[in-house]
């Protein structure tokens, strides 16, 4: 299937204390290593939803509103038939974890149990009105955009959906991820 990714790096990461999309794993930056993580899901297209200048990046139209302000944002560039959303704060998901999401002929939202983001959405302007409407009424809440569209949950990978917003969990993040590195190392005899 045929599908665009979001990454949604547009937040303040007022909680880490540095810009989160900036952060290192090895030679690649955070932004960087969720746009390879994108590719290597099979995305076509990826877009970069970044309240930064640029002209790489969408910039939300509404700032200062959430992933659902980025989320409509997007919809406006989006050539595919699904929008997978990556936030960028979940480094451990894996490519093949992610196309899991990828809805069914009749579904219109899937995320994971529990977990909001990520998520796959079919783009349409219904989609992006639904999104307006719900932002104009004050209600910033993926959540309740998921459950106004009849979202299908699908089981969570639970130990890839570790959220990095503080230095610690960063730490944690970086630790499971060399301690993964490391049993994945073939023996030496």
């Amino acid at each position: 299937m045929s599908f665009s990714a979001l990454i949604l790096a547009g937040g303040q990461s007022r909680r880490m204390g540095q810009d989160k999309a900036e952060l290192r794993l090895g030679k690649l930056s955070l932004l960087q290593h969720m746009q390879q993580l994108a590719q290597q899901a099979g995305a076509s297209q990826i877009l970069l939803s970044r309240n930064q200048p640029g002209t790489t990046y969408i910039q939300d139209l509404r700032p200062g509103q959430g992933p659902l302000a980025g989320i409509a944002a997007a919809l406006r560039y989006c050539t595919e038939p699904v929008l997978l959303v990556l936030p960028i704060d979940l480094p451990l998901l894996s490519a093949s974890s992610l196309q899991l999401l990828m809805p069914g002929d009749n579904e219109q939202a899937v995320c994971f149990r529990d977990w909001p983001l990520p998520l796959a959405l079919r783009p349409a302007p219904k989609l992006a009105l639904l999104i307006e409407q719900q932002l104009d009424a004050g209600e910033r809440s993926v959540k309740a955009l998921l459950a106004k569209l009849h979202c299908t949950v699908r089981p969570a990978p639970a130990a890839e959906l570790f959220n990095t917003n503080t230095p610690a969990e960063w730490q944690q993040c970086l630790s499971a991820l060399l301690q993964a590195a490391v049993l994945e190392e073939p023996c030496h005899d």
